[in-house]
């Protein structure tokens, strides 16, 4: 995964706090604390993981940071659904660079080794990842369609990385990542789910909506994604 997504999840000897949400449970959570974080070296040649990824993991990180210059600078709108939920609108996203990004964490977790990542197998779509990152083509905004979803950042899950997930929706696989207060949510193709949210996806015109998880939501949404019951 991407260095600086994980800027505020290092202690002071840059070791990954990895936090395991069964023991948000506890009384007193147990946060350990593993001889490296979750960055895996090796897994690209040098041009690949420099170059071609490497400047849009830059852009990516620009954006989560607020550092676009006035030339990329995105467009945010906030509002708030009759229900309650706040919802972020983003416009002049590079949709390019920015899924090409996105992409790149699912295919890293595909080739690593790691057990975080163990559920993560994605058949002959890791091909197509893999020629999309080369290629730098991040393909129509239907050949896998990418959504995230924000968690209320004054809850407690907004500075650790979950382990990926795998869903099956339907005929269909999903595949899900919760990254610094962030669900990120990639469908390999159609489903009922994604032509209900369709305007929420990550779109060719640079558009994206965010949904935010009221903090009194956060919890019971984390535990029941992660298969743990309260």
């Amino acid at each position: 995964m991407s260095d600086f997504l994980h800027k505020d999840m290092f202690d002071e000897h840059h070791k990954l706090r990895a936090f395991d949400p069964k023991e948000f449970l506890k009384k007193n959570p147990r946060v350990s604390k593993p001889s490296s974080g979750t960055y895996e070296g090796g897994l690209l040649c040098k041009k690949c993981d420099n170059e071609t990824i490497g400047k849009h993991e830059t852009y990516a990180s620009k954006l989560y940071n607020g550092r676009l210059n006035k030339n990329e600078k995105i467009k945010c709108h906030y509002s708030l659904s009759v229900d309650g939920i706040k919802t972020l609108e983003l416009s002049k996203i590079n949709y390019s660079s920015f899924k090409l990004f996105l992409l790149s964490l699912l295919w890293r977790a595909h080739i690593s080794s790691r057990d975080e990542y163990a559920e993560v197998d994605l058949g002959p779509y890791a091909d197509k990842i893999a020629n999309c990152l080369l290629n730098e083509d991040p393909g129509k905004d239907l050949d896998i369609i990418i959504s995230i979803t924000k968690l209320d950042p004054d809850a407690n899950f907004s500075t650790f990385i979950g382990q990926p997930r795998k869903h099956k929706i339907g005929d269909s696989t999903s595949y899900s990542i919760i990254i610094n207060g962030y669900i990120i949510v990639y469908h390999l193709k159609e489903n009922n789910l994604t032509k209900k949210i369709n305007h929420h996806r990550l779109k060719e015109d640079g558009t994206m909506t965010i949904l935010e998880v009221p903090k009194g939501k956060v919890e019971p949404f984390v535990m029941k994604y992660v298969g743990v019951a309260k």
